[in-house]
């Protein structure tokens, strides 16, 4: 550009630091804010492995159908203690679950029962349907996976728990 023009740069690393400084920044305020100012009805949990690191998140849904994101943990897997703390942590925030709520879960055993150990009978468990339809079309021949996912979609969509069973 030649000498006579000023110039200044920002190196990747300084770019790099600003960014993670502001993300903790956000991560904190996200992890220490209140849950009492709205009732949820329904609280999905679900996590997901990232290099070495699973991350659970929780986010909850309210009466109007609001999603609004909880809180995010990490630990080493979905393991009880991390979905506990996980819990734990929202009803220590303010989390409600006196007059029920639905929880939506992958299908983790420890991950279920850390939500029968911190809401006890408050909280009704369903299977994710997206989880289960893919556990299930990983067991068969790809042939076969169409075919049975429309089956489990079309009885996913009945009215009654009798019908459904009568679809699959």
């Amino acid at each position: 550009m030649g000498s006579e023009v000023e110039t200044s740069g920002t190196s990747k690393s300084a770019v790099s630091r600003r960014f993670i400084a502001a993300t903790k920044k956000l991560l904190e305020k996200l992890m220490q804010r209140r849950l009492d100012d709205r009732r949820y009805v329904a609280l999905v949990i679900d996590g997901i492995v990232m290099a070495e690191h699973t991350v659970v998140a929780a986010w909850g849904i309210d009466a109007e159908g609001k999603k609004q994101i909880l809180g995010v943990w990490e630990g080493a897997t979905e393991n009880a203690a991390v979905c506990k703390a996980l819990l734990t942590d929202l009803v220590d925030r303010g989390l409600r679950t006196d007059e029920g709520i639905l929880v939506v879960i992958d299908g983790s055993k420890a991950l279920r029962a850390a939500v029968r150990d911190v809401f006890g009978e408050t909280a009704l468990v369903q299977r994710c349907q997206v989880h289960k339809e893919r556990n299930v079309l990983e067991h068969l021949p790809e042939k076969q996976r169409d075919w049975v996912k429309r089956q489990l979609r079309e009885a996913w969509r009945q009215e009654t728990e009798k019908e459904a069973l009568a679809a699959l």
